[in-house]
């Protein structure tokens, strides 16, 4: 079959280094999924004792390493353990293993519903995912940093860990924290669910060919492949048993994801259905008051605005009709579920003594009513998130009864800011209360 194929590629051929383990179901991901393959990610090893030294890489005068014609790079430098660096990947590590996707947001964003989904998947197969060690160069701008974590995984059942190379990208926040730009992650890379800024991009790829990560992915792919040759068990699972789940959990993967893109077409025409049911029910509301007029004598609603056009009725003095457009000398109207038109000359609009005062107490109600700011909410209906506030406004998601989202900011015209994981629109307050 094509993703076994894939994967036997991926073992034997050398210049696919380029990450951990878990790229292998990169591979069946990119095979059944998108049919061809890009890697940023390297299964295969080195041994603890043969990371790679600044004196490996061909260097010039000053210290750089030159690689394959790329430009002038900075030298691998090995990161400390306790360092803030290996703490924070140390914990990522620690939460992938458990499959613990709500803590890994927290250092790590974003993370896709696809790739959350095959974090989890992955959990049920680790005992333990252990980080040997660390190397960085520069990255893309000042607060940036390339890094390669040359990783073991212990897979349940197997004797021997899995040795591995990953990269993530890790940037510096507004606080001068650090923190995993997973725009970059080797899943993301793979299956390009997020874009990407192309600066970034080439500077990964630069990273990649540079001599000292290459020699370090070489040296991670021979150990990998000592094991598998020592280790039948180990081989089996890495060649047949791991690629069988893998298969089976992208399949179910995708039967989910159908029947939740169904759930939120259906949601989603709900939700849109009762936002055009209130707005009409507004418009008419707005229209009672605004459009009533009641006739100065008795008259008739003619089929058209001429005298000689045919009676639909003859209305008493008093009549209260609902005003659709000026034509001219006539108005049209509805009256009773009919419509037609009437002289203006018989016609007077009815003054609502009581819109005034109801108006200042609905605007007061809404004022007191309104959400608090940088208070989070649990939404009791499933409501459409807007790019603008209006119903016209692109529809950047939809949040489902249950989600919870972030108020940010109050408005007076009917709408309220939020945030809901991590994207900032608007949703109509009156949805919020």
């Amino acid at each position: 079959m094509k993703y076994i194929d894939e994967i036997k590629k991926f073992f034997y051929n050398k210049r696919h280094t380029e990450a951990i383990i878990l790229t292998v179901i990169f591979v069946v991901i990119l095979a059944l999924v998108s049919g061809h393959s890009n890697w940023h990610s390297t299964a295969g090893g080195a041994s603890g004792d043969a990371a790679v030294s600044d004196s490996t890489a061909a260097s010039d005068s000053s210290g750089t390493v030159t690689a394959r014609g790329s430009k002038k790079a900075s030298s691998y430098k090995k990161e400390e353990k306790g360092s803030e660096l290996h703490d924070l990947l140390t914990e990522y590590c620690k939460d992938y293993a458990a499959g613990n996707t709500d803590d890994l947001e927290k250092i790590a964003s974003p993370i896709s519903d696809m790739e959350k989904s095959y974090i989890k998947f992955m959990s049920g197969l680790l005992d333990s995912y252990d980080i040997k060690e660390i190397y960085t160069k520069d990255g893309a701008d000042p607060n940036s940093k390339l890094v390669s974590v040359y990783v073991q995984m212990h897979f349940k059942g197997l004797k021997s860990a899995a040795p591995g190379l990953d990269f993530f990208y890790v940037q510096k926040d507004d606080s001068g924290a650090l923190r995993i730009n997973n725009l970059y992650s080797s899943f993301n890379q793979t299956n390009h669910e997020n874009d990407m800024d192309p600066t970034v991009v080439s500077a990964i790829a630069s990273f990649e060919e540079q001599k000292d990560v290459v020699d370090l992915q070489t040296k991670v792919q021979k150990e990998y492949n000592e094991i598998s040759l020592s280790d039948k068990d180990f081989d089996e699972f890495m060649t047949k048993t791991y690629p069988d789940k893998v298969k089976s959990w992208q399949s179910s993967y995708r039967k989910d994801a159908k029947a939740a893109e169904d759930k939120a077409k259906k949601a989603e025409e709900k939700a849109k259905k009762a936002e055009e049911d209130k707005d009409n029910k507004s418009d008419d509301s707005s229209s009672d008051n605004k459009n009533t007029y009641k006739t100065t004598t008795k008259t008739n609603l003619r089929k058209k605005a001429s005298i000689n056009s045919d009676i639909i009725k003859t209305l008493k003095k008093g009549a209260k009709v609902t005003k659709v457009k000026t034509d001219g000398k006539w108005m049209k109207v509805k009256y009773d579920g009919k419509t037609g038109y009437i002289r203006k000359m018989y016609l007077k609009k009815v003054k609502s003594s009581s819109s005034d005062s109801s108006k200042k107490t609905s605007d007061s109600s809404s004022s007191s009513n309104k959400p608090k700011e940088g208070k989070k909410l649990t939404l009791k209906d499933t409501v459409n998130i807007r790019k603008k506030p209006s119903t016209d406004s692109k529809r950047i998601n939809l949040a489902y009864a249950g989600d919870k989202i972030l108020v940010i900011k109050n408005r007076d015209d009917g709408w309220t800011k939020i945030q809901y994981h991590h994207k900032k629109g608007y949703v109509k307050t009156e949805y919020l209360k």
